[in-house]
């Protein structure tokens, strides 16, 4: 609406949610009728607020009180428990149930825009609506959460390589990303290194090596497992997670020992990974620190099946020229390769392997972790 809030493929989905494509929804219980009418008046109502805005700022008047009260809205995930299980949850915001609001960047606006047009589109939320407020993209998309009664989420960092070529060229020392590693680990740095500060190579790499994302091209950036009546379960220190072993232990606690979530899971990272080796969208984009989210119902009457979905486009970009990545090579610098399938592959390996927690479970009927896994649990709290 006057070049403020534009659809590119955004109005097409709102458009799709008010006809037959509401079955897919209605058949999981994603979001009801009175849901559905909710999202559409919301959004229409912060198109109008942008529109209010623009004209008020062509004729020097006050901006629009739909406007006004969406850029009062605290981006504060508070209370949005299952938005985000990692990163910065404090540029979320849940428009209503089955939409929620993100402050992005014209690159991860752009990804959307690029991927909904593809035969990967089915694998990304939708993107409903899209405004632009200066520097910053106010993304309307679709809370994946929103058909599941008890949703249990687990966020996984794809990608051998999770830092910006341009990242690898600074020499500029940033103290705050020394803080943020000895927050992790407080010997991870001298005295003199901490108070120099690190760049943001060295910073990204560490990341790299002290998970599995370097070994492994994936790593846990964190679970949250929902409890009827209780609060949500974590699981410790879940970025620090490298081994195999390890790994395995911490998606079998996401899991609860129910085979039927893993196989799930891994028939749908097939099909993933079948679309993305057939993609040009993705033969000639990076994806650099790039998530895949995870969700199933923990709620065994829950009807919604178990899902994966691609998320956090923010430093995906278009390849100069006529260079293709094979998202496996090793990055050299220059090649932009980033392992995206190197931890796909990866991860569907681990997957499809029978889970060691099945079958054990408590009287209630959850899934225990085994002694194995709780000590593993235990030495992650204390690293924590």
């Amino acid at each position: 609406v006057g070049g403020a809030c534009e659809s590119g493929g955004g109005l097409q989905a709102v458009r799709l949610l008010r006809s037959d494509d509401r079955s897919l929804w209605r058949s999981t219980h994603a979001v009801r009728e009175a849901s559905l009418r909710t999202a559409d008046a919301c959004i229409a109502d912060a198109q109008q607020g942008e529109a209010g805005r623009g004209e008020a700022e062509a004729g020097g008047a006050e901006e629009g009180p739909q406007w006004r009260w969406l850029r009062n809205r605290r981006f504060n995930a508070a209370t949005n428990a299952f938005i985000q299980v990692a990163g910065h949850s404090n540029l979320f915001e849940r428009l209503c149930e089955s939409v929620i609001i993100k402050q992005s960047s014209t690159p991860e606006r752009a990804a959307y825009e690029g991927i909904s047009a593809t035969p990967l589109g089915p694998f990304v939320p939708r993107c409903l609506c899209a405004c632009q407020r200066g520097e910053v993209q106010l993304l309307y998309i679709e809370d994946l959460t929103a058909r599941y009664r008890r949703p249990c989420v687990m966020d996984v960092k794809v990608g051998t390589r999770t830092f910006l070529e341009a990242d690898a060229a600074s020499t500029r020392r940033r103290v705050d990303l020394a803080l943020k590693m000895l927050a992790v680990d407080p010997a991870a740095l001298s005295e003199e290194e901490a108070a120099a500060g690190v760049t943001k190579m060295e910073y990204m790499r560490w990341r790299e090596v002290t998970s599995s994302s370097a070994t492994l091209g994936w790593r846990i950036e964190g679970i949250r497992r929902a409890r009827g009546g209780a609060a949500a379960s974590h699981y410790p220190a879940p970025k620090l997670l490298r081994e195999p072993e390890q790994l395995e232990q911490a998606v079998g606690w996401f899991c609860e020992g129910r085979p039927a979530v893993r196989r799930a899971f891994a028939a749908r990272l097939a099909e993933l990974r079948a679309a993305l080796e057939a993609s040009r969208w993705f033969a000639t984009h990076e994806l650099v620190s790039s998530s895949l989210l995870l969700l199933y119902d923990g709620d065994p009457h829950g009807a919604a099946p178990p899902g994966l979905w691609m998320i956090d486009f923010a430093k995906a970009a278009p390849l100069d020229g006529a260079l293709v990545l094979t998202h496996r090579a090793p990055w050299q610098p220059g090649n932009c390769e980033d392992g995206y399938l190197t931890g796909v592959d990866s991860l569907l390996h681990l997957l499809s392997r029978p889970d060691p927690l099945a079958g054990e479970c408590n009287p209630s009927g959850r899934s225990r972790p085994s002694r194995r896994a709780r000590g593993a649990s235990q030495s992650g709290a204390e690293r924590a």
